[in-house]
């Protein structure tokens, strides 16, 4: 079901277009200048996501999810989302690109991914690591643009 663009081939019209979650494995200016001429609004998920658990002890690592649905539901027009790191953290049981997915029928949304590209899948952190995942762009309804 994933799709894989050329960033040469994005543009503000794809992006109008789009109803699911699209992710930027690359971060050129030409793109983010895309991005906020469409009006998307940046949203740095890990510190609002961290005052949130710290200001309410009983969230549960299972309802984190739930948690960033109410956090990026609550925020107005398109939404660019970056620094969400956390979400990645094995106390959680995150999928975290299934949320994105969950979050693109709510609002739209575009991702800068934090990771890597390797051979169709995409990969947060090395298998050395308790945080790592490794993504198949195929088995979600997501567009990424490399």
């Amino acid at each position: 079901m994933g799709t894989l663009i050329k960033s040469s081939q994005f543009s503000k019209k794809l992006l109008e277009k789009a109803n699911m979650a699209i992710v930027l494995c690359s971060s050129t200016p030409r793109l983010k200048s895309i991005i906020t001429e469409a009006g998307f609004k940046e949203l740095s998920l890990n510190k609002i996501l961290a005052e949130t658990i710290l200001k309410d002890t009983s969230i549960k690592p299972q309802f984190i999810g739930d948690e960033v649905i109410k956090i990026v539901s609550s925020k107005e027009g398109p939404i660019f989302l970056t620094d969400y790191e956390m979400l990645f953290d094995p106390r959680y049981s995150i999928d975290v690109i299934r949320l994105f997915c969950e979050l693109s029928r709510r609002v739209k949304i575009v991702i800068k991914w934090c990771g890597e590209l390797d051979d169709n899948h995409l990969v947060y952190a090395t298998p050395a690591y308790t945080d790592f995942h490794s993504y198949n762009i195929s088995d979600y309804d997501i567009t990424c643009i490399i």
